[in-house]
């Protein structure tokens, strides 16, 4: 990537195209994009930044740019005007992804990454704290809005180039970081996995394509001990050349004198003491590979210490959405059981005794049928459960009628023993609940479509005073 060079970002309000945007902005290259649905949440900070944003497509779009870079969403719709223009004019065409590799490729960068079916986010945003607060300075690219840095995406001056590289649609085999971390290995994305194997095989190709570099002795992987899929993996590596590190029980790197408390977690780990704000025995795990990582980069002790205790999370990762009228209301971003069955599990250990409401919409019908089973079993750590409408996304007309909310409902409460119901739409389901909080009651809303508006939705209700209001209870 060269200063001055236009490059046009087709699909640029999503959460890492809109990132990548204000890295190559800052890079010196002259950005700006269109997208079908502007303004967005992470829309503004390009505004902030002099990034142009336009909204819908067109080919004039294209006057004057040297290169296109889209979404990798933009493939299932090849036929869109200004993609077959830019096509038909000859110009380089690459996803976004793959200029964010450009960059953690550029002289002096550590390229670092974050993958896995689960905890990527949170571990990524959690390791660029860490390395902030030790004074490295890194470049940091998540998948979530990041409060602290008011966008997803941070830039640094350092060496460490960390970035959350996402498995759908191979989209990390762009990525050749020298340090990687795999958070854990299970099938996921059945719209692009056709099961467990597609995923261990890509999961392989992504590690057995890392770079190197000196600095990290070559190669480094992190990756859980206890974790049956990331056992799988190394099996497939072969002689596979770098260091691996297990973390977690069982492991080579252990956290010890692990304590549960509250909203958090404290543990020792190189014999060093640290307190953590994130709950769940599954935020110990992404801890101690976020501390480890970093430790082997130079960063001292007292210092990741430091930073693990003022470590505020990602968006939309047990977000604190409202505390009012003796409701506390959070948002994640759980969409797959096991983050279901963990992101309640640190609920309950934060809440106590409370009434414990999980709201969930299912994030597509092809992935709610595969793992029916499983989720039957995954909300048991609640008392009141609510599943929304299914968000659909890339599903099948054949995956649409798979399954339902109402069947999701139905096996939850018979497997599970817990009261449940189909409540509708994100508006029916959001009316709802509201209409049957009580003070002490504690709600987790959890999806990856457009949950999030209920939680917002409830914090709006509360504040209108809706608990004093008459209901029909």
């Amino acid at each position: 990537m060269r200063a001055g060079e236009r490059i046009h970002l087709i699909g640029i309000a999503g959460s890492g195209a809109a990132g990548v945007a204000l890295l190559v902005h800052d890079a010196g290259a002259v950005i700006d994009g269109c997208d079908a649905d502007t303004p967005s949440p992470y829309t503004p900070p390009l505004d902030a930044a002099g990034i142009r944003v336009i909204s819908g497509h067109d080919p004039a779009h294209l006057a004057g740019v040297d290169r296109v870079a889209i979404t990798p969403a933009l493939r299932a719709n090849p036929d869109l005007p200004e993609l077959v223009a830019a096509k038909e004019s000859g110009l380089p065409i690459l996803t976004w992804q793959a200029l964010l590799a450009e960059l953690m490729a550029a002289e002096g960068r550590i390229g670092l990454a974050v993958t896995g079916t689960h905890g990527k986010s949170t571990t990524t945003a959690l390791l660029g704290h860490l390395l902030i607060s030790a004074g490295l300075d890194p470049t940091v690219e998540v998948g979530a809005f990041i409060p602290a840095w008011g966008a997803t995406v941070r830039s640094g001056r350092g060496a460490p180039f960390l970035v959350e590289a996402d498995e759908f649609g191979d989209n990390f085999l762009n990525y050749h970081p020298a340090g990687a971390i795999v958070t854990n290995v299970e099938m996921d994305h059945p719209d692009f996995f056709a099961d467990r194997e597609a995923v261990l095989h890509s999961m392989a190709r992504f590690v057995q394509g890392m770079g190197e570099d000196e600095r990290l002795g070559g190669r480094l992987l992190l990756t859980t001990a206890a974790d049956s899929g990331s056992q799988a993996l190394l099996a497939r590596l072969g002689d596979w050349q770098g260091r691996i590190v297990r973390y977690g029980p069982g492991g080579d790197i252990e956290a010890h004198s692990v304590a549960l408390h509250g909203g958090g977690a404290s543990f020792t780990l190189f014999e060093h003491s640290f307190e953590s704000p994130l709950a769940g025995a599954h935020n110990v795990l992404n801890a101690t590979a976020a501390i480890t990582l970093a430790h082997e980069l130079g960063a001292p002790l007292d210092a990741l210490a430091e930073g693990l205790r003022t470590f505020r999370g990602a968006g939309r990762r047990m977000e604190l959405i409202a505390d009012t009228a003796g409701v506390i209301v959070y948002d994640d971003y759980a969409h797959h059981p096991t983050e279901v069955r963990a992101t309640l599990a640190a609920m309950r250990q934060m809440v106590g005794e409370r009434r414990l409401w999980a709201i969930f919409e299912p994030h597509m019908y092809s992935r709610t049928a595969l793992f029916l089973d499983e989720f039957s079993r995954a909300f048991t750590d609640a008392d009141e459960v609510v599943i929304v409408d299914i968000f659909a996304s890339r599903d099948t007309d054949e995956a649409l009628r798979a399954t339902s909310a109402e069947q999701l409902a139905d096996v939850i409460e018979r497997t599970s023993a817990v009261s449940t119901m189909a409540g509708g739409d994100v508006e029916e389901a959001t009316h709802y609940v509201a209409e049957h909080l009580r003070p002490g009651d504690a709600v987790l809303v959890m999806g990856a479509g457009k949950s999030y508006q209920i939680a917002q939705g409830l914090a709006a209700a509360l504040d209108a005073g809706v608990l004093t209001q008459p209901r029909s209870l």
